[in-house]
């Protein structure tokens, strides 16, 4: 190879390299244009962003402190008048819903969806569908199919409310929205609790408890909870349950299993590790709720199932506020209604632990 045919070579390489590395700063500007929105995404997502205040924050700040209603119709577009008050900012409403996530059992447990009407119309499927095996050429008999109905699951007026004084709400030091946030979860995470569970259905949710499609498993012995009964309680769960199944009982119930033993002398209760690897008895997670009932003659003290599948719990979006600075004097009374149902959807993905008499 003679030397202009050498330069020719060393110039084409030259080249090349001079390619790959403009597409290799491309490819590092594209990688960090993406960082930089997958970061805006996050933070358009965030219930505190930014934008927020400066409409919607700001004028229901307003409203509670001061009563002031012009920059909050105006700019939030937050009027409610068929309800009398006023919607809270989106960011608020996600930060209650959080609050509460994180305080109810079943809100962690359940299946939540939020819907904008006065119910929620549910299919649910009863049986299953069978198949067959055939020839090619074989005639095919009509197979079985599964039962369809449908189940309404009405929300229900929860109503909270908190109160402060005018010197309090005239505090600019004090953040107003987180004030009244952490009322309004106080007020309805209570009565949220004790009403999935134990509801009746009239106005308020319906209680999984009060289910009566529910199949007990009674206990060898009377008035106490041996181990065998938790396994023939896990059996009778079915297996397509199995995989997702939760165990949920009062700590008090909790304490006193902690204690026992299988043949081998292992205790059957596990301690949590990690928030990957909760607490477990016989391998199964347990969550504890203040409202489940207590070891007893006949109660049922525990439930095993996998509750997404067993319970929905349906939200109404928005929370109203109405401002009421005249009925109790020195005090601003806060009126605040969050329209919530709930109900079983499938009966036979939950089981209960009934105690013998």
């Amino acid at each position: 190879m003679n030397i202009p045919e050498i330069n020719n070579k060393l110039n084409q390489i030259n080249n090349e390299l001079e390619q790959l590395v403009c597409e290799r700063r491309n490819a590092g500007k594209l990688e960090e244009l993406e960082v930089k929105m997958n970061y805006m995404q996050e933070a358009l997502l965030r219930d505190d962003a930014p934008f927020m205040s400066s409409f919607e924050s700001k004028g229901f700040a307003e409203y509670i402190r001061k009563g002031d209603i012009s920059n909050l119709e105006i700019k939030s577009l937050s009027s409610a008048e068929e309800e009398g008050g006023y919607l809270v900012t989106p960011a608020l409403y996600n930060k209650i819903l959080s609050g509460l996530h994180a305080r109810s059992p079943m809100r962690r447990l359940a299946s939540v969806e939020t819907i904008s009407t006065n119910a929620l119309d549910v299919i649910i499927e009863e049986g299953g569908f069978d198949c067959g095996w055939t020839l090619e050429t074989s005639s095919r008999d009509e197979t079985k199919t599964s039962k369809l109905k449908q189940k309404r699951i009405m929300v229900h007026e929860l109503y909270a409310q908190p109160k402060a004084t005018q010197r309090l709400l005239d505090d600019a030091a004090i953040n107003i929205e987180q004030w009244l946030n952490e009322r309004l979860q106080d007020s309805f995470v209570k009565a949220e609790n004790k009403s999935f569970l134990k509801g009746d259905g009239n106005n308020q949710p319906f209680g999984i408890l009060h289910n009566s499609e529910v199949q007990k498993v009674k206990t060898m012995a009377e008035g106490v909870i041996v181990p065998e009964d938790l396994l023939n309680l896990i059996n009778s769960l079915d297996e397509d349950y199995l995989a997702g199944a939760t165990f949920l009982m009062h700590r008090s119930t909790l304490s006193s299993l902690q204690k026992l033993q299988d043949n081998n002398g292992r205790f059957i209760w596990q301690a949590a590790l990690s928030e990957s690897y909760p607490e477990t008895l016989f391998g199964v997670p347990v969550v504890c709720s203040s409202e489940m009932p207590l070891i007893a003659d006949g109660s049922t003290p525990i439930m095993i199932g996998d509750f997404k599948s067993a319970y929905k719990i349906v939200d109404r979006s928005g929370v109203v506020v109405m401002r009421d600075p005249y009925t109790e004097k020195p005090f601003v009374k806060f009126y605040a209604v969050k329209r919530v149902g709930g109900d079983v959807v499938n009966s036979n993905a939950v089981k209960f632990l009934e105690i013998a008499a």
